[in-house]
């Protein structure tokens, strides 16, 4: 009965259940990954959105290549 080992994961799939629970199997079922953003320090966030000026339009598309 894989119900007793505390190592597998449990539980339906679909419309049968709401997926595998225990351990890590659980914490995926019942986790949402997203994305983020980190600021780095050594970017300047004058170049990082826009409005551009002409000079930093330059050094973006130079960056850039």
């Amino acid at each position: 009965m894989h119900t007793a080992n505390p190592y597998l994961p449990f539980g339906g799939v679909g419309n049968a259940g709401i997926g595998a629970y225990h351990g890590k199997d659980s914490f995926i079922t019942f986790s949402h990954r997203k994305g983020i953003l980190k600021k780095h320090a050594s970017i300047n966030s004058s170049i990082t959105y826009p409005s551009f000026t002409e000079k930093q339009l330059k050094l973006v598309k130079k960056l850039l290549k």
